[in-house]
Protein backbone atom coordinates (compact mmCIF):
# COMPACT_ATOMS: atom_id res chain seq x y z
CA UNK A 1 0.00 0.00 0.00
CA UNK A 2 1.30 3.47 -0.88
CA UNK A 3 2.50 5.74 1.91
CA UNK A 4 1.26 8.81 0.03
CA UNK A 5 -2.30 10.06 0.08
CA UNK A 6 -4.52 10.22 -2.96
CA UNK A 7 -4.04 13.98 -3.08
CA UNK A 8 -0.27 13.53 -3.16
CA UNK A 9 -0.17 11.13 -6.11
CA UNK A 10 0.86 13.18 -9.21
CA UNK A 11 -1.78 13.20 -11.93
CA UNK A 12 0.54 14.45 -14.66
CA UNK A 13 3.23 12.10 -15.99
CA UNK A 14 6.82 12.90 -15.07
CA UNK A 15 8.30 14.38 -18.26
CA UNK A 16 11.97 13.87 -19.17
CA UNK A 17 13.52 15.85 -22.02
CA UNK A 18 16.67 14.35 -23.56
CA UNK A 19 18.79 17.04 -25.22
CA UNK A 20 21.66 15.84 -27.41
CA UNK A 21 24.01 16.66 -30.27
CA UNK A 22 25.03 13.88 -32.65
CA UNK A 23 27.31 14.32 -35.67
CA UNK A 24 27.57 10.72 -36.86
CA UNK A 25 24.53 9.13 -35.23
CA UNK A 26 26.15 7.27 -32.34
CA UNK A 27 25.03 9.81 -29.75
CA UNK A 28 21.52 9.61 -31.17
CA UNK A 29 21.54 5.86 -30.58
CA UNK A 30 22.78 6.46 -27.02
CA UNK A 31 20.02 9.01 -26.43
CA UNK A 32 17.43 6.51 -27.66
CA UNK A 33 18.76 3.91 -25.23
CA UNK A 34 18.48 6.42 -22.38
CA UNK A 35 14.94 7.17 -23.53
CA UNK A 36 14.08 3.47 -23.38
CA UNK A 37 15.24 3.43 -19.76
CA UNK A 38 12.98 6.34 -18.85
CA UNK A 39 10.04 4.52 -20.43
CA UNK A 40 10.50 1.63 -17.98
CA UNK A 41 9.25 3.83 -15.12
CA UNK A 42 5.43 4.09 -14.81
CA UNK A 43 3.68 7.43 -15.31
CA UNK A 44 6.52 9.01 -17.30
CA UNK A 45 6.80 10.61 -20.73
CA UNK A 46 9.94 11.43 -22.66
CA UNK A 47 11.01 13.17 -25.85
CA UNK A 48 14.24 13.76 -27.76
CA UNK A 49 15.56 17.19 -28.74
CA UNK A 50 18.46 17.08 -31.21
CA UNK A 51 20.73 20.14 -31.39
CA UNK A 52 21.78 21.57 -34.76
CA UNK A 53 25.34 22.51 -35.75
CA UNK A 54 24.51 26.15 -36.43
CA UNK A 55 23.87 28.71 -33.68
CA UNK A 56 20.87 31.01 -33.48
CA UNK A 57 21.34 33.62 -36.21
CA UNK A 58 19.78 36.36 -34.13
CA UNK A 59 22.51 35.95 -31.50
CA UNK A 60 25.27 36.33 -34.07
CA UNK A 61 24.11 39.73 -35.28
CA UNK A 62 23.05 38.23 -38.61
CA UNK A 63 19.32 38.62 -38.12
CA UNK A 64 16.77 40.54 -36.12
CA UNK A 65 13.94 38.39 -37.38
CA UNK A 66 11.34 37.87 -34.68
CA UNK A 67 10.93 34.29 -35.93
CA UNK A 68 14.46 33.53 -34.67
CA UNK A 69 13.65 34.98 -31.28
CA UNK A 70 10.38 33.07 -31.17
CA UNK A 71 12.24 29.83 -31.92
CA UNK A 72 14.64 30.41 -29.06
CA UNK A 73 11.76 31.22 -26.70
CA UNK A 74 9.92 28.05 -27.75
CA UNK A 75 13.01 25.92 -27.12
CA UNK A 76 13.59 27.54 -23.73
CA UNK A 77 9.97 26.83 -22.83
CA UNK A 78 10.40 23.15 -23.79
CA UNK A 79 13.34 22.88 -21.41
CA UNK A 80 11.51 24.78 -18.68
CA UNK A 81 8.40 22.58 -18.89
CA UNK A 82 10.40 19.36 -18.56
CA UNK A 83 10.53 17.82 -15.09
CA UNK A 84 14.09 16.58 -15.75
CA UNK A 85 16.81 17.05 -18.36
CA UNK A 86 19.27 14.46 -19.61
CA UNK A 87 21.97 16.04 -21.78
CA UNK A 88 24.50 14.35 -24.03
CA UNK A 89 26.89 14.71 -26.92
CA UNK A 90 30.31 13.70 -28.22
CA UNK A 91 33.55 14.48 -26.43
CA UNK A 92 35.85 16.66 -28.55
CA UNK A 93 39.39 17.48 -27.37
CA UNK A 94 38.56 16.32 -23.86
CA UNK A 95 35.43 18.42 -23.45
CA UNK A 96 31.81 18.51 -24.55
CA UNK A 97 31.20 19.40 -28.22
CA UNK A 98 30.74 23.13 -28.75
CA UNK A 99 27.26 23.01 -30.42
CA UNK A 100 25.78 21.48 -27.27
CA UNK A 101 27.42 23.94 -24.89
CA UNK A 102 26.58 26.86 -27.17
CA UNK A 103 22.92 25.80 -27.23
CA UNK A 104 22.64 26.24 -23.46
CA UNK A 105 24.68 29.44 -23.52
CA UNK A 106 22.35 30.90 -26.17
CA UNK A 107 19.24 29.98 -24.18
CA UNK A 108 20.58 30.96 -20.77
CA UNK A 109 21.70 34.41 -21.98
CA UNK A 110 18.37 35.28 -23.59
CA UNK A 111 17.06 38.75 -22.82
CA UNK A 112 14.37 38.83 -20.14
CA UNK A 113 12.57 41.37 -17.97
CA UNK A 114 13.30 39.17 -14.95
CA UNK A 115 16.87 38.03 -15.65
CA UNK A 116 20.20 39.74 -16.16
CA UNK A 117 21.57 38.12 -19.33
CA UNK A 118 25.15 38.72 -18.09
CA UNK A 119 24.52 36.34 -15.19
CA UNK A 120 23.02 33.18 -16.74
CA UNK A 121 23.78 31.08 -13.66
CA UNK A 122 20.86 32.89 -12.00
CA UNK A 123 18.47 31.33 -14.50
CA UNK A 124 15.50 30.30 -12.37
CA UNK A 125 13.91 28.11 -15.07
CA UNK A 126 16.49 25.36 -14.50
CA UNK A 127 16.78 25.64 -10.73
CA UNK A 128 16.02 22.44 -8.75
CA UNK A 129 15.41 20.49 -11.96
CA UNK A 130 16.96 16.98 -11.92
CA UNK A 131 19.65 16.50 -14.57
CA UNK A 132 22.06 13.86 -15.86
CA UNK A 133 24.58 13.42 -18.68
CA UNK A 134 25.83 10.97 -21.32
CA UNK A 135 28.81 11.14 -23.68
CA UNK A 136 30.37 9.37 -26.66
CA UNK A 137 34.01 9.41 -27.74
CA UNK A 138 36.09 7.77 -30.45
CA UNK A 139 38.56 6.13 -28.05
CA UNK A 140 38.48 4.85 -24.45
CA UNK A 141 40.65 7.82 -23.42
CA UNK A 142 38.94 10.41 -25.61
CA UNK A 143 37.77 12.56 -22.73
CA UNK A 144 34.54 10.81 -21.72
CA UNK A 145 34.71 11.58 -18.01
CA UNK A 146 36.00 15.13 -18.51
CA UNK A 147 33.16 15.84 -20.96
CA UNK A 148 30.63 14.42 -18.49
CA UNK A 149 32.03 16.78 -15.87
CA UNK A 150 31.60 19.70 -18.30
CA UNK A 151 27.87 19.01 -18.60
CA UNK A 152 27.38 18.32 -14.90
CA UNK A 153 29.29 21.47 -13.96
CA UNK A 154 27.02 23.52 -16.22
CA UNK A 155 24.00 21.97 -14.51
CA UNK A 156 25.37 22.84 -11.09
CA UNK A 157 25.89 26.46 -12.19
CA UNK A 158 22.22 26.53 -13.19
CA UNK A 159 21.17 25.21 -9.78
CA UNK A 160 20.03 21.84 -11.09
CA UNK A 161 20.00 18.63 -9.03
CA UNK A 162 22.64 16.36 -10.54
CA UNK A 163 21.84 12.64 -10.77
CA UNK A 164 24.63 10.17 -11.58
CA UNK A 165 24.70 6.38 -11.87
CA UNK A 166 27.46 6.15 -9.24
CA UNK A 167 29.79 3.19 -8.89
CA UNK A 168 28.19 -0.10 -9.83
CA UNK A 169 29.41 -3.49 -8.79
CA UNK A 170 31.57 -5.33 -9.12
CA UNK A 171 33.59 -2.11 -8.96
CA UNK A 172 36.96 -3.62 -9.93
CA UNK A 173 35.52 -5.13 -13.11
CA UNK A 174 32.96 -2.41 -13.93
CA UNK A 175 33.92 -0.33 -17.03
CA UNK A 176 31.09 2.20 -16.63
CA UNK A 177 31.82 5.77 -15.55
CA UNK A 178 30.17 6.76 -12.25
CA UNK A 179 29.27 10.20 -13.66
CA UNK A 180 27.00 9.23 -16.58
CA UNK A 181 26.50 6.88 -19.52
CA UNK A 182 29.39 6.58 -22.00
CA UNK A 183 30.03 4.87 -25.33
CA UNK A 184 33.26 4.39 -27.30
CA UNK A 185 32.26 4.72 -30.96
CA UNK A 186 35.55 4.09 -32.80
CA UNK A 187 37.46 6.46 -35.13
CA UNK A 188 34.58 6.62 -37.62
CA UNK A 189 31.99 7.28 -34.95
CA UNK A 190 29.87 4.48 -36.37
CA UNK A 191 30.38 1.56 -34.00
CA UNK A 192 27.07 0.30 -32.63
CA UNK A 193 26.38 0.24 -28.91
CA UNK A 194 27.34 -2.94 -27.12
CA UNK A 195 24.83 -4.78 -24.97
CA UNK A 196 26.63 -3.52 -21.85
CA UNK A 197 26.58 0.10 -23.05
CA UNK A 198 22.89 -0.14 -23.91
CA UNK A 199 22.12 -1.57 -20.47
CA UNK A 200 24.05 1.23 -18.76
CA UNK A 201 22.26 3.90 -20.82
CA UNK A 202 18.86 2.43 -19.97
CA UNK A 203 19.85 2.28 -16.31
CA UNK A 204 20.71 6.00 -16.36
CA UNK A 205 17.37 6.92 -17.92
CA UNK A 206 15.49 4.76 -15.43
CA UNK A 207 17.40 6.22 -12.48
CA UNK A 208 16.68 9.81 -13.51
CA UNK A 209 12.97 9.04 -13.90
CA UNK A 210 12.79 7.22 -10.55
CA UNK A 211 14.76 9.77 -8.52
CA UNK A 212 12.99 12.66 -10.23
CA UNK A 213 9.62 11.14 -9.38
CA UNK A 214 10.67 10.77 -5.75
CA UNK A 215 11.71 14.44 -5.66
CA UNK A 216 8.41 15.60 -7.16
CA UNK A 217 6.40 13.46 -4.72
CA UNK A 218 8.43 14.86 -1.84
CA UNK A 219 7.64 18.39 -2.93
CA UNK A 220 3.94 17.58 -3.06
CA UNK A 221 4.10 16.09 0.44
CA UNK A 222 5.88 19.19 1.75
CA UNK A 223 3.26 21.44 0.13
CA UNK A 224 0.50 19.41 1.79
CA UNK A 225 2.27 19.61 5.15
CA UNK A 226 2.60 23.40 4.92
CA UNK A 227 -1.01 23.74 3.85
CA UNK A 228 -2.16 21.63 6.81
CA UNK A 229 0.01 23.66 9.18
CA UNK A 230 -1.46 26.92 7.91
CA UNK A 231 -4.98 25.53 8.27
CA UNK A 232 -4.25 24.39 11.82
CA UNK A 233 -2.94 27.85 12.71
CA UNK A 234 -6.01 29.48 11.18
CA UNK A 235 -8.36 27.15 13.08
CA UNK A 236 -6.69 28.05 16.37
CA UNK A 237 -6.93 31.79 15.76
CA UNK A 238 -9.54 33.48 17.96
CA UNK A 239 -10.35 36.96 16.60
CA UNK A 240 -12.14 37.86 19.86
CA UNK A 241 -9.09 37.20 21.99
Amino acid sequence: MSNTSATTAPTQPFHVLIVYYSRFGSCRALAQAVQAGVAQVPNTTTELLEIADTPFASLQGASTDQAEQAERTALLNRLARADALIVGGPAYFGSVASPLKRFFEDLATASSKLLDRTRPWHHYLFRDKPGAAFITSATPHGGNEQALHSILTMMMHLGMLVITPGQRGPILEQPDAPYGATVVTGPGGDRELTAEETTSAKALGQRVAEVGTWIRTGRLLEAERLQAARKLTADKFDPSA
